[in-house]
């Protein structure tokens, strides 16, 4: 009977991770985050969980070599990374399927950019930490702020929010996000989040019905916006999303918010992919490489096959060639950007296909056909997007005392950017993870049952 147990031990560690306090990995290529190209590739060390330098006094090295072909990037950052799923007018965050998604995707960290159940979230953590389930990091967002969140009461007061950043803060969340606030519960949460010097995201709209106009949340101090610009070109008697169709990208006025934000130094995440996904753009950038429907629950994948184009689904196929322009636009006038996929399965209002694990490479795709050089979409997902979050001292980069966290790929995603979505490993804190074992152990099982 032991013997038994100790081999069925052996296979379970063979099948999800292989980990050892002290590695040396050689061979292959290595991208350099400070001159964003491949080199080729003499050692990373890896002790305790950390990039080393190697001199280390350290005896019982475990050497693995790669291949001339095998190409090694940090551990990607999602930035806009939703566990979320909905379905019935109720609403869970994932942590059965998600996790695993993300990882063998090479993300080894992930902003979940609003938790439905924040709790549940951060028990997730602990248990990933723990080493008892695989998964990224979890780099808490907390709940949202604004109507977006099941508890948000809007008779909060300015105490009560101060207090929520605080117990927040407190838990060990890296940042805020912002969705269905007004202004003035905005520039309380970006001021007592600064106190503790985190970030703040905001899902912001046009100024319609008393929403916040990315301009004026800039203006407060907000450190990154998703989705959408803002400024004057937003007409505040529509929500975003109708302005947005309307927009010329070559207004001149583009001219004046992309300059706010280069002014104050603010992030621009345009989760441009996801509004292809939902418009439903036939587009290779969006095609299915992954065979998504194997990982959706039978119940699920039934509710997704009846589904409908809706007008949501028209809009956002207006709303995708705009925002591919005002993209290239704001990255040619030298904008902050960063990376995330932005993909919730909603199965009321359904958002088209892409699970967020495997999405993160069709948003990297989307940003190249726009002609963003593949060496800066790189960047942006690893290095700014650590900076973006203030967490640059510890990943984004292979450099000594970060996070021992990368992705291993074949080929040379500068020559095609397609190219990372063959991971075939994931190391997450010196643990190596099979990318299919991974994806194998999630198939089946994201959404509801019944």
């Amino acid at each position: 009977m032991k013997k038994l147990l100790l081999i069925n031990l052996i296979l379970f560690l063979a099948s999800h991770s292989v980990f050892s306090q002290h590695q040396i990995l050689t061979g292959g290529w290595v991208f350099d985050t400070d001159t964003k190209t491949f080199k080729k590739n003499r050692a990373i060390y890896i002790v305790n969980g950390k990039f080393g330098t190697g001199n280390e006094k350290v005896l019982n090295w475990q050497v693995k070599s790669l291949s001339d072909n095998d190409y090694i990037l940090p551990g990607l950052i999602d930035l806009h990374a939703h566990y979320r799923v909905s379905y019935d007018g109720k609403a869970y965050d994932d942590t059965l399927a998600m996790p695993k998604i993300f990882l063998a995707n090479g993300i080894t960290s992930t902003f979940p950019a609003g938790e439905i159940e924040p709790e549940k979230m951060w028990d997730l953590q602990k248990r990933i930490d723990a080493g008892q389930v695989p998964g990224p990091r979890i780099l808490h967002s907390g709940p949202y702020f604004g109507t977006a969140a099941p508890d948000w009461n809007p008779d909060f007061t300015e105490q009560d929010i101060r207090k929520r950043v605080d117990e927040w803060a407190g838990k060990g969340a890296y940042g805020f996000k912002a969705k269905g606030i007004t202004g003035e519960d905005l520039e309380v949460l970006i001021d007592q989040a600064h106190k503790h010097d985190l970030t703040v995201t905001g899902h912001l709209n046009s100024g319609f019905r008393n929403s916040v106009n990315p301009q004026e949340a800039i203006e407060m101090g907000i450190d990154r916006v998703e989705h959408f610009l803002g400024g004057r070109l937003f007409a505040d008697s529509v929500d975003a999303y109708q302005s947005l169709k309307q927009i010329d990208p070559q207004d001149p006025l583009l001219d004046e918010i992309i300059q706010l934000y280069i002014e104050n130094g603010v992030y621009f995440d345009a989760t441009l992919a996801t509004y292809g996904a939902i418009g439903m753009i036939d587009s290779p950038v969006l095609f299915d490489f992954a065979f998504e429907d194997l990982y959706f629950t039978p119940f699920t994948l039934e509710i997704i096959k009846s589904k409908k184009p809706s007008s949501f689904n028209e809009l956002c196929a207006l709303i995708y060639p705009v925002k591919q322009q005002i993209l290239k636009r704001y990255y040619d006038a030298g904008g902050l950007i960063t990376v995330g996929t932005d993909r919730p399965l909603l199965l009321d209002n359904y958002l088209g296909g892409g699970i967020g694990g495997f999405f993160i490479h069709k948003e990297m795709a989307a940003m190249v056909e726009v002609g963003i050089p593949a060496a800066d979409v790189l960047y942006f997902a690893t290095q700014q997007n650590a900076q973006a979050l203030g967490v640059e001292d510890r990943t984004g980069s292979i450099k000594p005392g970060n996070w021992a966290d990368l992705m291993i790929i074949k080929g040379n995603p500068l020559e095609d950017i397609t190219r990372t979505r063959s991971v075939h490993t994931v190391i997450k804190g010196g643990k190596f993870y099979n990318s299919q074992d991974l994806k194998n152990s999630a198939k089946g099982k994201l959404g509801p049952e019944n």
